[in-house]
């Protein structure tokens, strides 16, 4: 039997959602139930398992079950959407003998076409008896959808033995702030109460799911449950770590969902820094993270900081242009809101031909600071978004 975290089972198995053929459901069992936090697409235009979801974490019930599939995001099938969620959630209920409360869904994929829940339900029993079969990197692939690589972590916690923690994701395209677009899964055995499980799990996702871009574009689907079934033996000490870790391995997600975006050629992090306040700085990191312009010059490593400067001119935040300093890592190419020169810039554009760096926009205003993930924007994204349905 093979287990990523100790009280969690997780199996994936091909329904047949896609035709690669390849798995595209997963099921995660926590035995016993557990306790559990949740944060949700702030999207007006919710999926059917996304309401399902934010109704049963308003009623407090422990969580038992998570059944996710790839290939369909059952969002906008109005009554028939939720009808097929809560058929197939208490399907997998009564097979893992559960109260129908204590199981969750979650969907990937095509927007606006029906479950095909004769498939689906033909394979639960198979997700059920296979339970403890698979591994998180299994159900990582299980979930993907133009992902180019599964995305997953475990870790034991440093100072309390017997902890583990693990988490899966999923996510390359929509993806946006509040929250990013992806669905992510979290497992521990703590021992934490709901109450501080909530609290770390919304700042967790703020400090990663919620800073990072690849196309500005934000889904239906998005959801992120972190359970712990530990017995609860809450400390200081305990919360600390849990919530360190926990942040630790959602930034580390989050920058692999950038990494692993559509198209995706420069991961580039944003530190915006010197601003009046953390709201400023935010308008900044996102309005130059989301420009089309800065974005596909990120694409064709060219330093083309005038780009930069109309972003954060129109981003909403204050701002005296002539304070303003950008550099490349640790190549300066604008100080106090002029260019440094040709040779300034071609060293730019040598750190711009690198995967991965630094954006750094110096305010020069305050000691408020933001970092935001954003990427390029290339011709195969747009080549993977002309023809995602067909």
């Amino acid at each position: 039997m093979v287990r990523d975290v100790t009280g969690f089972r997780f199996s994936t198995a091909c329904a047949g959602i896609k035709e690669t053929g390849r798995p595209d459901m997963a099921l995660m069992m926590a035995d016993p139930p557990a306790r559990w936090a949740g944060t949700f697409t702030t999207n007006q235009v919710k999926a059917a398992p996304v309401r399902l979801g934010m109704a049963r974490l308003e009623k407090g019930a422990p969580l038992s079950a998570i059944l996710v599939n790839s290939g369909n995001a059952n969002a906008c099938n109005g009554q028939r959407g939720m009808a097929d969620t809560l058929a197939l959630c208490g399907e997998v209920a009564r097979l893992l003998d559960v109260p129908e409360e204590q199981v969750l869904m979650a969907s990937t994929g095509v927007i606006g076409q029906p479950l095909p829940v004769e498939k689906m339900t033909a394979v639960l029993p198979a997700l059920v008896d296979g339970l403890g079969s698979a591994t998180l990197e299994e159900v990582a692939k299980a979930i993907m959808t133009t992902d180019r690589y599964p995305k997953w972590e475990t870790a034991a916690l440093e100072g309390f033995p017997n902890v583990e923690m693990g988490g899966v994701v999923k996510g390359a395209g929509m993806i946006h702030p509040e929250m990013a677009t992806m669905l992510g899964f979290f497992f521990t055995n703590a021992g934490l109460s709901a109450s501080a499980l909530h609290g770390i799990t919304k700042r967790a996702v703020e400090e990663s799911f919620n800073r990072i871009t690849v196309d500005g574009d934000q889904s239906t689907n998005d959801t992120v449950l972190v359970l712990d079934n530990g017995g609860v033996r809450e400390t200081g000490g305990l919360v600390r770590a849990v919530a360190s870790r926990l942040e630790a391995m959602m930034k580390t997600l989050a920058y692999k969902i950038v990494d692993n975006g559509e198209g995706v050629t420069k991961v580039v992090t944003l530190q915006v820094e010197g601003a009046e306040t953390p709201e400023d700085a935010r308008r900044v990191a996102e309005s130059v993270g989301h420009s089309p312009l800065v974005k596909t010059a990120f694409f064709g490593e060219d330093p083309n900081w005038g780009r930069i400067m109309a972003a954060v001119g129109y981003s909403g935040a204050k701002i005296d242009p002539e304070g303003i300093d950008i550099a490349f890592d640790d190549t300066v190419l604008v100080s106090g809101g002029r260019w440094k020169g040709k040779e300034a810039e071609r060293a730019a554009a040598g750190v711009m031909k690198k995967r991965d760096y630094t954006l750094r926009i110096t305010l020069n205003r305050g000691k408020a600071a933001w970092r935001f993930v954003t990427s390029d924007l290339s011709v195969d994204y747009v080549k993977i978004n002309a023809d995602y349905r067909s």
